[in-house]
């Protein structure tokens, strides 16, 4: 039998294919509750059903959502599994579209955050290579590349490279008004200042604070949509912030984005 809170959002679609976009849109409406749960059981019932119904381009879709979904929860088994199913479905295509590239990169950037940097280099590149030839250079999918891409080079000690890409995504965003992901990448760069100092031996020079500082006025601008990506982008950039003594802007991002949650129906 058919779970019900899945399969009310696929009622009407045609047979013998995975409903994406219906699929999608109740993803975001769990996220937006921050309902993990809901998410992780949406992902199973639906990959399995794409494996049934033969549709690649589904399963595609879906495991891509999983790779996003188990490395924000920190699930490695999960997150690397999803990774390598991913990448077996990638192997047989004929062209790399954007859609492609972009599962490449979100499998780059799970693969780095679960410590295999060197190893997700070349996710990276294929990303790089068809995003530059097929998509205008301030388009936000370019940014998402370099913010990624950064994480990597700064784990492999390579700072200002890692800079340099950050900056590019910052100025991509910024000229886009992406409140929120302007707001990661100012982390990103505190981060970044962490470690740099970090591996060089070197006393805190006050460039991560300026960066967690920017963070937080980003996200507490008059024009920031108070949506689910929001919360959950609070909940990140307050964590940085509680990490560098900034209880204050730690907990009102907090009560924001647990006040989101909230209102979305969920049990925060």
């Amino acid at each position: 039998m058919k779970d019900p809170e899945v399969c009310t959002s696929c009622s009407k679609e045609p047979q013998g294919y995975v409903p994406i976009a219906r699929v999608i849109e109740r993803l975001d409406e769990l996220a937006a509750k921050n309902d993990s749960a809901g998410i992780e059981r949406v992902l199973d019932y639906w990959e399995k059903e794409a494996k049934t119904l033969g549709d690649d381009r589904g399963l595609l879709v879906i495991l891509s959502e999983e790779v996003g979904h188990y490395r924000r929860e920190g699930d490695e088994g999960k997150g690397i599994s999803a990774c390598e199913q991913a990448l077996a479905l990638l192997a047989v295509e004929a062209e790399i579209t954007v859609a492609d590239a972009t599962v490449y990169l979100n499998i780059a950037t799970t693969m780095k955050a679960f410590g295999r940097a060197q190893e997700a280099l070349k996710y990276y590149e294929i990303a790089r290579d068809v995003y530059e030839r097929q998509l205008p250079a301030d388009d936000w999918r370019l940014a998402g590349y370099h913010n990624n891409y950064a994480t990597a080079l700064a784990d492999l000690g390579k700072f200002d490279d890692a800079r340099e890409h950050y900056m590019k995504a910052l100025a991509i965003l910024k000229a886009q008004d992406n409140i929120n992901e302007v707001a990661i990448t100012y982390v990103n760069l505190a981060k970044l200042c962490d470690d740099e100092n970090a591996a060089m031996g070197k006393d805190d020079d006050g460039g991560a604070d300026e960066y967690i500082e920017l963070a937080y006025a980003a996200l507490m601008s008059a024009n920031a949509l108070q949506n689910g990506p929001h919360a959950s982008v609070c909940m990140k950039v307050a964590d940085a912030c509680g990490y560098h003594g900034y209880f204050l802007y730690k907990k009102e991002l907090e009560d924001r984005a647990r006040a989101i949650y909230r209102s979305n129906g969920g049990d925060v």
